[in-house]
């Protein structure tokens, strides 16, 4: 047997007020005593009252839901970062009542109507996203959860300092014998990606080292493109690489494998290490050596950024930036051979 759905007007009744009062006393709205707005909020809990979200949006203009956008969404979910971002900008919409919407996704083409959401996160804007460039163009307000690449529009940025802990990495190679690193980061469309090759440019012109660094496409932090190829070159070359830094769980375990092909011992021979760690390193053999980026943090700052601005007007910075940390494990121990010498 169905129960009949309570509405505004029978807490109007309960609480002795018109609709328009209960609907302004509910929303916190309107000019009313403060034993007025009490008594229509008891009504409401006595009868068991819940707003209709689509009549609510319609008188506030307001959805109450967040908007998440990434290139290619869906096939993220198997990266620890996204599912911990994803994580925890749902911590937040969930303490605030916010709904959380994954938008459509295409790249390549545009979007039909716009998302009906009261604000958005992009956690790693992409410079061909289309989708993400008309976000970013549009009226709704939009976080990055991650530095903009070039050419972009703009927007507040709440993403990761990834300098220190990358420096921290190449030095702590170098005190243990690298000569000859290579880093394997998203390209140029990536904002992380350009970081990351800025960084090390610097450092390895400050050391009297070569910069060697492969491109590759922006997958999620995959090893994508011809980066395994890239890698087998250098490893069949004798004194070709001696540190190997790839973007994340992906890039590990092919690296693994390709190491191994090679005849060659991780923590021994070559060092490996990661600019994104994830649970899956610790328990690689060796252990491997990551940047932490707290990516549940990250999510969890750009959502509560979004929701303080929305419901009370609190500006977003420019650019803010959490901090990193190195995660040092066996993958980055002090080389036994060393052809440098």
């Amino acid at each position: 047997m169905s129960t009949r759905r309570v509405t505004l007007g029978d807490v109007a009744r309960e609480a002795g007020v018109s609709v328009g009062t209960a609907s302004d006393a509910l929303s916190g709205r309107g000019r009313m005593t403060d034993a007025t707005r009490a008594g229509v909020h008891d009504a409401a809990q006595r009868l068991g009252y819940r707003a209709n979200a689509l009549a609510r949006g319609l008188r506030t203009g307001r959805t109450h839901a967040i908007g998440l956008h990434l290139m290619h969404a869906t096939d993220y979910f198997d990266t620890e970062y996204f599912r911990e971002f994803v994580t925890g900008v749902m911590d937040v919409a969930v303490r605030h009542d916010y709904d959380l919407n994954l938008l459509s996704s295409d790249p390549e083409r545009k979007r039909v109507a716009a998302p009906q959401v009261d604000g958005i996160i992009i956690p790693d804007p992409i410079s061909v996203d289309i989708r993400a460039i008309e976000l970013l163009r549009s009226s709704t307000p939009v976080v990055a959860g991650e530095r903009l690449p070039p050419g972009m529009p703009a927007a507040p940025v709440i993403g990761v300092e990834h300098e220190t802990a990358l420096v921290e990495l190449l030095d702590h190679a170098h005190a243990a014998g690298a000569r000859r690193p290579v880093l394997f980061a998203a390209d140029g469309q990536s904002g992380w990606g350009a970081a990351l090759r800025g960084v090390y440019a610097g450092w390895c012109a400050g050391h009297g080292v070569p910069a060697r660094y492969c491109s590759i496409p922006f997958e999620g932090r995959r090893f994508a493109g011809d980066a395994g190829e890239r890698l087998s070159t250098l490893l069949e070359q004798k004194g070709g690489v001696d540190l190997v830094i790839v973007p994340g769980e992906h890039g590990v375990l092919t690296a693994l494998e390709l190491i191994r092909q090679a005849g060659l011992t991780v923590g021994r021979d070559i060092m490996l290490a990661a600019c994104a760690d994830a649970h899956l390193l610790r328990m690689c053999d060796p252990p491997v050596t990551a940047i932490s980026l707290s990516p549940r943090l990250l999510g969890a700052s750009c959502a509560q950024a979004l929701v303080s601005y929305l419901d009370h007007g609190i500006p977003i910075g420019d650019l803010t930036l959490l901090p990193s940390q190195l995660m040092r494990r066996p993958s980055t121990a002090a080389l036994e051979v060393r052809s440098d010498v």
